[in-house]
């Protein structure tokens, strides 16, 4: 299985959902990679995120510049995606 699935677009997660899906791969640093190539052609892409299908956590990026920033909210202990679909369902 492809356990890391890749995910890039110019607006927020929510907006695209599966229509920002890019492909998977077997190791995160693949998907690494492949942001960098991203970054590099694509000047509207502004984020990206490796999805781990096996933990349900996720790493977040923004792309400034050409550059892949992580961002500081992966510093943080992850949630998992039922975890945040609950929480959003209390907001709204």
């Amino acid at each position: 299985m492809e356990r890391y699935a890749l995910f890039t677009g110019t607006f927020n997660l929510l907006m695209g959902g599966i229509k920002d899906f890019k492909r998977s791969f077997h190791n995160e640093e693949d998907a690494y990679k492949e942001i960098g190539q991203i970054a590099n052609i694509d000047p509207f892409t502004n984020w990206a995120q490796i999805f781990d299908k096996k933990t349900d956590k996720a790493r977040v990026f923004h792309i400034v510049d050409k550059k892949v920033i992580e961002s500081k909210a992966n510093k943080y202990p992850k949630q998992s995606a039922e975890t945040m679909i609950k929480a959003l369902i209390k907001i709204n």
